[in-house]
């Protein structure tokens, strides 16, 4: 299906219509990608200049200005790889997610080699699954360096049913909907500079130079709200990684929520649950993320690459 929003030609899943969506359960990106791998597939979304007229008064003054610029010389795009991330726990394993990334589609279908899609999905293993029984698939489509328009759907198996989310991104806005199957929800379209999903900001910030000490400011909407995210280039560190090692690029993380309505739209709070987090990406050709730590509310969570192909 294609859509026509803004100006834009964008491919959305054929299962964009909440009337019409039917699907098995699949989808624990939300978390795998939200709270494990704020940088397993999150990483980085700079601000990208909005097509329409600045308001008279523009909400995100404060810093929306502070939003890291895309690369005038991107490093070269990702190629496609299929990966298996365990994660878990205070150092306890307590599941696993496949995430593939492939070439991109036109609006006819056809391969269009300068954008990349991903499909993910994964859960807990069995015996967390007694407690949490959780499942999900995501998928979406972005530029090769992160650009947009994109686009995402997840679907998620969850104790209260089946819920699914769709959005489409568009030059300084999001147009969104996250709901249960069972439920009636509009969509909603929010304005916010720079605003990216987890994939198109992981193959954005991989476009960057990531020089140690490099501070990287974006915006990004994983599934129901938007976070402005800090990233800093912390170091260069060789971890173990499937019994070999590897250089990587270590990254840390800072997370604010943004207000986007009410009286107090634009301002910045700190995030309720996430404390600290770490994340890895390999220092090679490839930029594949390795590893991810984030000290949460409830203890310590970890995302790590076990398997890759093709091999790094």
């Amino acid at each position: 299906m294609v859509v026509c929003f803004c100006g834009f030609r964008i491919r959305c899943p054929p299962r964009m219509d909440s009337l019409q969506h039917c699907h098995s359960p699949a989808l624990l990106v939300k978390r795998f990608l939200v709270a494990i791998c704020f940088g397993i597939l999150l990483c980085c979304v700079w601000g990208i200049p909005r097509l329409h007229s600045a308001p008279a008064f523009d909400p995100y003054h404060t810093w929306d200005q502070t939003l890291t610029p895309p690369s005038s010389s991107p490093f070269p795009a990702i190629e496609p790889f299929e990966a298996t991330y365990r994660f878990g726990w205070e150092g306890v394993s307590a599941g696993g997610a496949t995430v593939s990334v492939k070439i991109g589609d036109d609006a006819e279908g056809k391969p269009n080699f300068s954008r990349r899609r991903i499909n993910a999905d994964g859960g807990p293993n069995e015996w967390v699954r007694k407690l949490w029984n959780y499942h999900a698939d995501y998928q979406g489509e972005a530029e090769a360096n992160g650009e947009v328009p994109s686009w995402f759907h997840m679907d998620e198996s969850v104790s209260r049913g089946m819920m699914f989310s769709d959005a489409v991104f568009t030059p300084g806005a999001v147009f969104a909907c996250h709901h249960l199957t069972t439920e009636s929800k509009p969509w909603l379209y929010t304005p916010l500079p720079g605003v990216r999903d987890l994939f198109a900001a992981m193959l954005l910030v991989r476009s960057q130079p990531l020089r140690d000490g490099d501070h990287l400011r974006l915006t990004t909407f994983p599934d129901r709200n938007p976070y402005l995210v800090d990233l800093t280039v912390a170091g260069h560190d060789t971890l173990r990684i499937m019994g070999e090692k590897i250089r990587a690029i270590r990254f840390t993380i800072a997370i604010q929520t943004i207000e986007t309505m009410g009286p107090n739209i634009g301002r910045l709070a700190p995030h309720k649950k996430f404390r600290s987090g770490r994340i890895w990406m390999s220092d090679d050709a490839c930029r594949i993320p390795l590893k991810a730590e984030v000290d949460v509310f409830v203890g310590s969570v970890f995302a790590e690459l076990v398997e890759i192909n093709p091999v790094l």
